[in-house]
């Protein structure tokens, strides 16, 4: 009887965190993102990016998605692979990114 309400409980929390995260990348989503160049100020930031995302650290000129004041991607506008948070949904933001850095080559 024991395992059965200890197997039933493990389900419920699993369930419960799923939600939790499911909520969570939604509400993310649904934040606004604002794509910019980098400065000198975003240098630190950047730099954690590439760690997180365990890349080089980034050089160049470089376009960054900001969302909610948190720096989430960042693309460098001479070419190359973006760097972005593994722990955040990016994807969409990294095409935006792409896309903004075609738009300036134009």
């Amino acid at each position: 009887m024991k395992s059965i309400v200890e197997a039933y409980l493990v389900q419920e929390l699993m369930r419960e965190r799923e939600a939790k995260f499911r909520s969570r990348a939604t509400r993310i989503e649904a934040e606004p993102v604002l794509i910019r160049t980098a400065s000198r100020r975003d240098r630190r930031r950047l730099r954690r990016l590439a760690e997180l995302d365990s890349a080089p650290e980034p050089t160049g000129t470089m376009l960054i998605a900001e969302r909610a004041g948190e720096l989430v991607a960042a693309l460098p506008l001479g070419g190359g692979r973006a760097i972005a948070d593994p722990f955040e949904p990016t994807a969409e933001v990294v095409s935006l990114l792409e896309l903004r850095r075609t738009q300036i080559a134009a």
